[in-house]
């Protein structure tokens, strides 16, 4: 496993990390969990990225690697969080000053961490909350010493502005082969401001080896895309999920890429690919200029 800086914080993460939404699903196997998570660390994952409103996954972290905190660093987010009602579980946005304070110390309870090594929020305050209220509460948390390090989940335009704007130290954000608006949008301002990129949907969903478009956007969307570029002209010979995931890493300007997977070989199949190997330049200036012309 290849390692890297995240930006100014001085920590060192595995350029490959594991998101830990799926982990958090109430109907997985609580043995299931265990193994994935044990077998992250154990394989050299350092950098696991969770949620508030990821089900059960902090609690599942605190429960099954609390004894093996110093071995990763975690990224937690608020702003949002899960509250049950009538037997279903809901999502609630929160970014009053006392939501987030409330939810960074309940997730210091789950993940059984007096200190969080990053809490994010998952997104950016709405046109109808208090913006700065809300900053000065993750700033708060982070004085209070609850917190080492603090920052945004948030794509596009409203991810940098956030990030010009207010002292931040991290941001997670969408970036790979479909998706390049990065590299214009985002990737410049992070490193002028000395901040480490968490990407995430590195292998886009791996959404070429869908055969028909799922519903909704989220899917959608990168479907649609898939099926315009050509990916395996570009790839040549080489696994098409492994192709996109060097083309995320050999970015300069990446830190970490999270790939949630509760599958224990398609974990160690990623973590293979970490090897240092770039795609070659000629591939990648290739790739550029058919996203530039297309999308």
């Amino acid at each position: 496993m290849q390692h890297r800086q995240l930006g100014k914080t001085g920590l060192t993460v595995s350029e490959i990390g594991l998101g830990a939404a799926q982990i958090g699903d109430p109907g997985l196997p609580e043995a299931q969990v265990e193994t994935v998570l044990n077998q992250a660390l154990d394989q050299g994952i350092s950098f696991i990225d969770t949620a508030a409103m990821y089900g059960d996954s902090e609690a599942r972290i605190g429960k099954f690697l609390s004894r093996r905190k110093d071995e990763f660093v975690l990224a937690t987010k608020c702003g949002d969080y899960q509250v049950e009602k009538n037997g279903k579980r809901e999502t609630v946005k929160d970014y009053t000053a006392d939501g987030i304070l409330r939810t960074i110390d309940e997730s210091r309870q789950k993940l059984k961490m007096d200190v969080i090594d990053i809490v994010q929020f998952h997104g950016v305050p709405g046109p109808k909350d208090d913006a700065q209220a809300a900053y000065d509460a993750l700033f708060e948390a982070k004085s209070r010493g609850w917190v080492k390090f603090v920052g945004i989940s948030q794509d596009g335009p409203a991810g940098a502005q956030a990030a010009s704007k207010w002292p931040l130290d991290t941001q997670e954000f969408t970036y790979n082969i479909l998706y390049q608006e990065a590299d214009s949008i985002l990737f410049p301002t992070l490193k002028d401001r000395g901040m480490g990129a968490i990407i995430k949907r590195p292998i886009s969903n791996a959404i070429w080896q869908k055969k028909e478009k799922p519903d909704g956007s989220f899917m959608g969307g990168p479907w649609e895309r898939a099926q315009s570029f050509p990916l395996n002209e570009l790839a040549q010979d080489m696994p098409l999920v492994e192709f996109v995931l060097r083309f995320t890493l050999s970015h300069p300007g990446v830190s970490t890429a999270i790939i949630g997977t509760t599958n224990i070989e398609h974990m160690q199949a990623n973590i293979h690919i970490s090897d240092g190997q770039k795609l070659p330049d000629e591939t990648l200036q290739k790739a550029k200029q058919i996203f530039s012309d297309q999308f």
